[in-house]
């Protein structure tokens, strides 16, 4: 981690695998981790011990998503798969849908939920993405998948390669057989009643009558009154970006941006008081995934001029030094080591990307709540055991103030590139 003696609080527990946050009155913030809510008096230095919560129907509220709407109002959004409280499963997707329950103090009671889509639709949305724009309207970034099985084609390789003598496997969807499409889903009653965005789902055309390109993950702020960034999870080396300019009832298609990256998401945000931008995601050079160093470099990036150019990259945790990577070609790239699971020939790998895995571990999946003079950042945090070389599941919460994602320096200071930028004449 950079500047580690800079962070306010750091928490190692489970908890915070994949949680999501929602700003209460006079500062409080509520998390909960998909089963049990948690409240917060001081900024996330201290949490309050856990506890379930019912709607009025009985139903459990498990959210992977929530928002403040105001006051103590809170809106949560929960993946389910029947309305018994069964949670979602590979098994059961084409019967799952999405609910959003709303709560008027504080996340105490909870109103009965309201079916987002109907049942038959497979949609995924990733964790901590709800959004409340300037006009009121709630967004919820989805992305929908296809194709048969689960994660792993049956019979491909997995990917991997030596640590402390043992392989173990690095693999992340790197042979997924399924297509996805992001797009979003928005409320401008509340979430009483839901609408799609109405020119279809996002996928990338790197080239004009090639095969498309998958999209995932997505992760929405809002730049401006009106304008809306989206980030997404691609397998092309790098995040993707997408525009609104009508609050997300539309948007641009989408386009690589400068940030490096492997297959896995990543959070963006809006600063207060500057309206600076900010990324955190699993920053990956393309050697090192070709290595199979995969999410192994969790980080985070500034822009400050609404998502033009991304500086003072850090790094939330890594085992490299490096805090910012050069993104690569746009290809799909895949770790040069791979073993098949049954006994047959053995894979061509070049000798040039075969390394020791050394203190490999896996940090992803950020959740990212922004405050008024700090961040909260949680994300997965697997490490390898020592003596088996099995990863260890588990959790980080680390509560930074604002400066450090600026490295320590002044967030209003003025930069030469992008006034050089912004003095330039508008694209015809």
């Amino acid at each position: 981690m950079t500047r580690p003696e800079d962070a306010l609080a750091i928490h190692k527990d489970a908890r915070f695998r994949g949680p999501t946050f929602a700003g209460l009155e006079g500062g409080r913030i509520l998390m909960t981790d998909g089963r049990k809510f948690y409240v917060s008096d001081d900024g996330g230095i201290t949490w309050s011990d856990g506890t379930e919560r019912q709607d009025l129907e009985g139903t459990l509220v498990a959210g992977s998503s929530m928002i403040s709407l105001g006051g103590n109002a809170v809106g949560a959004v929960g993946t389910w798969s029947d309305p018994t409280g069964a949670r979602f499963s590979w098994e059961s997707k084409r019967n799952a849908h999405m609910l959003f329950w709303r709560s008027e103090d504080g996340g105490e009671t909870w109103a009965p939920p309201v079916h987002i889509h109907p049942r038959g639709v497979v949609m995924h949305a990733y964790q901590d993405v709800l959004l409340r724009t300037s006009s009121g309207r709630i967004i919820l970034p989805l992305y929908s998948s296809m194709g048969q099985g689960t994660w792993h084609h049956e019979g491909a390789p997995f990917v991997g390669g030596y640590w402390n003598g043992n392989y173990i496997s690095t693999d992340a969807h790197f042979y997924d057989p399924h297509f996805s499409a992001s797009y979003i889903v928005y409320s401008d009653d509340g979430g009483e009643t839901w609408n799609t965005n109405r020119d279809g789902e996002l996928i990338i055309h790197t080239e004009y009558g090639t095969n498309p390109e998958y999209t995932n993950e997505p992760s929405v702020t809002e730049v401006s009154p009106g304008r809306l960034l989206m980030i997404m999870r691609t397998g092309l080396g790098r995040l993707y970006q997408a525009w609104s300019e009508d609050d997300g009832t539309s948007w641009s298609r989408p386009e690589p941006t400068q940030l490096a990256g492997t297959n896995a998401p990543g959070q963006v945000r809006t600063l207060p008081h500057t309206g600076h931008l900010l990324v955190v995601w699993t920053q990956q050079s393309e050697r090192e995934i070709r290595q199979g160093f995969i999410r192994t470099r969790l980080s985070s990036a500034i822009s400050r001029n609404g998502g033009g150019v991304w500086e003072y990259f850090q790094n939330v945790e890594s085992i490299h030094e490096e805090t910012r990577v050069e993104a690569g070609p746009i290809q799909r790239v895949r770790p040069q080591g791979r073993l098949s699971i049954h006994p047959g020939g053995a894979y061509e790998v070049d000798a040039e990307y075969s390394v020791e895995l050394e203190n490999y571990g896996r940090w992803a999946y950020p959740s990212v709540y922004v405050a008024d003079d700090r961040v909260l950042v949680a994300h997965s945090y697997s490490p390898q055991d020592p003596v088996t070389g099995e990863g260890l599941s588990g959790g980080r919460l680390k509560v930074l103030p604002i400066s450090w994602f600026y490295g320590g320096r002044d967030p209003a200071a003025e930069s030469f590139v992008i006034k050089k930028i912004e003095d330039l004449p508008p694209r015809p």
